[in-house]
């Protein structure tokens, strides 16, 4: 098992070292259109391999999109498939969180009355997941899917939920219940050194943190919510904020007094020492989550940190990518597109 961990890490690290650099974001950002970030993804960054045999001059927004997101997930099914450790469970966590998406955007069609979801179906995806998911697409209402759940765990972590007279679900309330079970069959899924468990553990704990913390901010700076709602959505889950820290700050009567409150907190005073700007919460929480993953991966000899760490900042890079790619197309200044990558 050793000889395993340490040739999977030592993968990652070969991969990682391959990542995009700041001056790569600086390049693509002073690009005039799609086509020329493709072409410099191709020509200069580890992306070459993908876009090889794409004519970049054609390229659309969506068609590239879909291929970084692809890379995701070939890069996390290679990592996991060259020392065979996807055979324990742990490492099936990327196939269990894209079923769970997958659920929950059904669950948005139905409420908006689509029927154009099997268009989006990541495909590729399916030879690996517990359902079919061109089966999903043709899912009509609520009921239907429960149906179609039926022999799965997700039946169980949904079946208490009821549509509306015009047919609609509560999909907040359905993200938070197949969120924790995420989160609880991950945690069960931890056999390994105790302390492996334990950083994990913590990592895992943080992420929970913060997913919380920007979920009850737009809760109660757009929405309005009440105590009650807000601490209905929460993961049931807590790292350095407890319960009844959580719940004191999303308590606070506005988004002012929010973030009043949650800059006394560790992870408050985390992003004000790191220089993060406070006042624009979720992006500071997802540079937060990003620091804290990028030094696990660093430091850390243990193979399930080290792949799950390190495909979370993978799909932090594609969505910085994403992020140069819609700010040209849509004529965002060059300074303004920069403030939304994470780094």
């Amino acid at each position: 098992m050793a000889k395993n961990y340490n040739a999977t890490v030592a993968k990652i690290m070969a991969i990682y070292g391959k990542r995009i650099m700041p001056q790569d974001y600086t390049e693509m950002m002073n690009k005039q259109s799609v086509p020329e970030v493709a072409e410099y993804l191709k020509k200069n960054t580890h992306y070459s391999e993908l876009l090889s045999a794409i004519d970049t001059r054609t390229v659309h927004r969506g068609m590239l999109e879909n291929l970084l997101h692809r890379s995701i997930f070939e890069t996390y099914m290679r990592i996991t498939g060259f020392e065979h450790i996807s055979k324990q469970e742990f490492y099936n966590y990327k196939i269990l969180q894209t079923e769970i998406d997958e659920i929950l955007r059904c669950i948005r069609f139905i409420n908006a009355g689509s029927q154009k979801m099997i268009a989006d179906i990541p495909i590729y995806i399916n030879p690996y997941t517990s359902f079919d998911l061109l089966e999903l697409a043709k899912v009509t209402d609520f009921r239907e899917l429960l149906s179609f759940l039926k022999k799965t765990p997700y039946y169980d972590v949904l079946r208490e939920i009821h549509p509306d007279a015009d047919g609609r679900v509560d999909v907040t309330r359905c993200e938070t219940l197949l969120r924790s079970y995420y989160i609880s069959r991950l945690k069960s899924s931890l056999k390994f050194k105790s302390q492996d468990v334990k950083l994990f553990t913590a990592l895992l704990d943080t992420d929970t943190d913060l997913i919380n913390v920007i979920n009850s901010y737009r809760l109660t700076a757009f929405f309005d919510a009440s105590d009650a709602v807000i601490e209905r959505d929460m993961l049931p889950f807590y790292g350095r904020l407890s319960a009844a820290k959580q719940k004191e700050i999303y308590s606070a009567r506005d988004s002012e007094e929010f973030i009043r409150r949650f800059s006394k907190t560790y992870y408050g005073k985390q992003m004000i020492e790191n220089g993060y700007d406070i006042n624009n919460l979720e992006r500071s929480a997802q540079r937060l989550r990003y620091k804290y993953a990028k030094s696990m991966l660093k430091r850390s000899a243990s193979a399930p940190l080290s792949v799950y760490a390190f495909i979370f900042l993978l799909e932090i890079e594609v969505q910085n990518i994403i992020s140069i790619i819609e700010g040209i197309r849509y004529g965002i200044e060059v300074n303004k597109i920069a403030s939304l990558i994470i780094m």
